[in-house]
């Protein structure tokens, strides 16, 4: 199933009982990869309590059942500002990936992103130390998330040079509408077609991953775009999407994700309700 679970919530708005049925039930229907953070859901909690919420669910199955993608480097030093982050040191990324592991209950990490670019220390640190932990064992694959499209150039270099581990994939904001040109969306980064042109030019096997698909829940016939994407271009695209639903019987959502899909891309969907996750993975099911 070309699809991914979406955590961020797990353990805080989003209770533990119900994030493991939601849990069970995307992988009773061909779900594998399971996405994370060590700072989900700082915002509401401290961070960390999603992937601990996973780690127990993992304790109830079998570890090869599924993939589990976290991401370091954004977990805020005071718990609550991002600007002030664990970044991306070699030393920050051995303490992370230790305390993820072990809220996780797990001894490996099938995909480990640097979560956010860390300017702040040079991209071969951060990628040598990431490589290592591929050739320990540690780590299956290694992605990036909200790198701009001059540092992928430069990290693609620094790869190549220093024949470290390519990247396998990575992760970006991506719908199937643009967000207007001025929106600020902090350090997120969305997907442009030149950096999936770059990404896939240089490792043509790359999974592309897009997180916040739905822009929570504005495709449905209730919601409604925020102001990063509110224009007349984008509402016609949205009216579209609920029509043709309509016209299939199926909820907005679940066409968005099917889309997103066609493209080659790998959306994620979070919910914490079974119903829900179900609506919206309708289109996308092994069985």
């Amino acid at each position: 199933m070309n699809i991914g679970l979406g955590t961020a919530n797990f353990g805080t708005s989003i209770s533990e009982s119900q994030a493991h049925k939601v849990l069970d039930s995307f992988v009773e229907r061909g779900g594998t990869i399971i996405d994370t953070a060590n700072n989900y859901a700082f915002w509401a909690g401290k961070g960390g309590e999603s992937e601990r919420v996973i780690g127990n669910w993992l304790k109830t199955i079998e570890r090869e059942q599924v993939k589990i993608h976290t991401k370091i480097g954004a977990q805020p030093i005071d718990g609550a500002n991002i600007d002030n982050s664990e970044g991306l040191s070699a030393s920050a990324i051995e303490v992370a990936v230790k305390a993820s592991l072990h809220r996780l209950s797990t001894d490996y990490i099938d995909v480990l992103y640097a979560h956010i670019d860390d300017k702040s220390i040079s991209l071969l640190e951060t990628w040598a130390a990431l490589s290592s932990l591929v050739h320990q064992g540690v780590v299956k694959k290694l992605g990036i998330s909200n790198y701009s499209l001059p540092r992928i150039l430069e990290l693609q270099n620094v790869i190549g040079r220093h024949d470290l581990i390519p990247i396998s994939y990575a992760q970006y904001r991506h719908t199937i509408i643009n967000p207007l040109q001025d929106a600020d969306l902090g350090v997120q980064v969305c997907f442009s077609t030149e950096i999936i042109r770059v990404l896939r030019e240089k490792n043509p096997n790359i999974k592309l991953i897009a997180y916040s698909p739905l822009l929570n829940g504005a495709f449905e016939m209730n919601g409604s775009l925020t102001a990063s994407y509110a224009c007349d271009g984008n509402q016609r695209i949205v009216n579209k999407i609920r029509k043709d639903a309509e016209h299939l019987e199926v909820s907005p959502s679940a066409l968005v994700l099917k889309n997103i899909s066609d493209q080659g891309i790998t959306p994620l969907t979070m919910t914490g309700k079974v119903e829900r996750l179900i609506g919206n993975i309708q289109l996308l099911f092994l069985n």
